[in-house]
């Protein structure tokens, strides 16, 4: 029986080192052209492993849901825009709006995306997301402070 049967590295026909560096480097942000060059793997490779990690990263962070905080401890909260320019120039033309919370002491954190910014909307989220008893930073947004 394989070590890999049943396993994150089940059905890929990469080595073991190879999957560990790509990991590593994906994690540090490296371009494609980086990966390329220091894992000599092919550019659909470099592109089915980064969806692989992305969807691996929003199991961990959204689908296994764990709240932050608690007594003692404090979350950082912000809202921002994820989107790309036209051409990589001016201003962005589309975007999806996230929210997120960052848990200074484990640096566990969330980011949930949202339709609209109201209050409503992401107080709903802090206390799904955030333990009672947090403090709980923000930038003084006016949703916040209603």
């Amino acid at each position: 029986m394989s070590l890999r049967k049943n396993t994150f590295f089940g059905k890929s026909h990469l080595s073991l080192l190879d999957i560990c560096g790509f990991v590593n480097l994906w994690v540090m942000n490296c371009s494609f052209p980086v990966l390329q060059l220091q894992l000599r793997l092919a550019n659909q490779t470099i592109v089915d492993w980064a969806s692989f990690c992305r969807e691996v990263v929003y199991d961990y962070m959204i689908v296994r849901k764990v709240m932050i905080g608690g007594h003692g401890h404090t979350v950082e909260i912000d809202e921002s825009k994820f989107g790309r320019r036209k051409h990589h120039r001016g201003h962005r033309v589309e975007g999806q709006w996230m929210f997120g919370g960052y848990e200074r002491e484990t640096g566990n954190c969330f980011m949930i995306p949202v339709e609209n910014r109201t209050a409503d909307t992401l107080l709903k989220i802090i206390k799904d997301w955030v333990k009672p008893g947090t403090t709980i930073i923000s930038d003084c947004w006016k949703v916040f402070l209603s």
